[in-house]
């Protein structure tokens, strides 16, 4: 009897035992599991960086479709539909310069840089801009800015503000007119199918001369071929007094000028 009950302990701790083993190598087979199943929880963020993958969110390009660019040009001249699609045929780049006084920059953002931040958000990086602001008349930036440009990069669209407001009562019509000329003949230099795109300076209240240089830029846009955008259309008329609402005590644009001027530019070049 005795003999049998150290038996029958033995065996009792025997079982205990293999019990135990059999539990703990259950468990640890489960927590392998749990682990390996959470190596696979990534977020897509997460796994794009570990695949070498960047995110659709981190991408700096757009990918445009010919139907997604005819859409957004709708409301631009032939000449600018027509480059813009060659270039997309192309798989090239186009290169916008934004040349004009420095009221581009004014209403912080001014409309240059509103007019690229839609620029970007419609085309990615298929069109690239670059600006280039002067505080002076279209003769100063022939004959002290214009060489400061790097016209070697190849300028596809030239979008002009010809100083027309800084020339007022300095500069003639047709001086102006004629530096027109030169600006889109350096372009036309680097780039034989270069477009050049003019726009008026921004309204004043009671413009008085100032009407008749905007009714000449207009008529000389028309006659030479020039794409012309009328911005003018989105603003009070020049004998409204709500016109000083969008501008500064200086009669500069403020934010809210800025977002007309820039509204006009976003609609002829993105179609919004």
């Amino acid at each position: 009897m005795r003999y049998g009950r150290i038996i029958a302990v033995v065996i009792s701790a025997i079982c205990i035992f293999l019990l135990i083993s059999s539990y703990l190598t259950y468990k640890s087979r489960i927590d392998n599991v749990k682990a390996d199943t959470k190596t696979i929880h990534y977020t897509q963020d997460e796994l794009g960086e570990k695949e070498g993958v960047v995110s659709p969110k981190n991408e700096k390009s757009v990918s445009l479709s010919r139907k997604t660019v005819e859409e957004s040009i709708k409301n631009a001249d032939e000449q600018v539909q027509n480059l813009l699609l060659n270039r997309l045929d192309a798989g090239e780049k186009v290169q916008l310069l934004i040349v004009g006084s420095d009221a581009m920059e004014e209403g912080a953002p001014g409309y240059a840089t509103l007019l690229t931040n839609a620029l970007t958000d419609t085309y990615g990086d298929f069109i690239e801009t670059t600006v280039a602001p002067f505080d002076g008349t279209s003769k100063q930036f022939i004959d002290e800015n214009m060489e400061e440009i790097n016209w070697e990069k190849g300028f596809d669209l030239v979008l002009l503000e010809p100083f027309t407001l800084n020339n007022n009562g300095i500069v003639k019509i047709e001086e102006e007119q004629q530096h027109i000329k030169a600006i889109n003949g350096k372009a036309l230099e680097e780039v034989s199918d270069a477009v050049l795109v003019l726009q008026p300076s921004y309204p004043i209240y009671n413009a008085n001369f100032y009407l008749v240089q905007i009714d000449a830029l207009k008529n000389f846009s028309s006659t030479n071929g020039y794409p012309y955008i009328n911005h003018w259309s989105a603003w009070p008329d020049t004998t409204d007094p709500a016109l000083n609402s969008l501008l500064t005590e200086d009669k500069s644009p403020n934010s809210e000028g800025a977002k007309v001027w820039a509204s006009s530019l976003i609609t002829y070049f993105t179609g919004r």
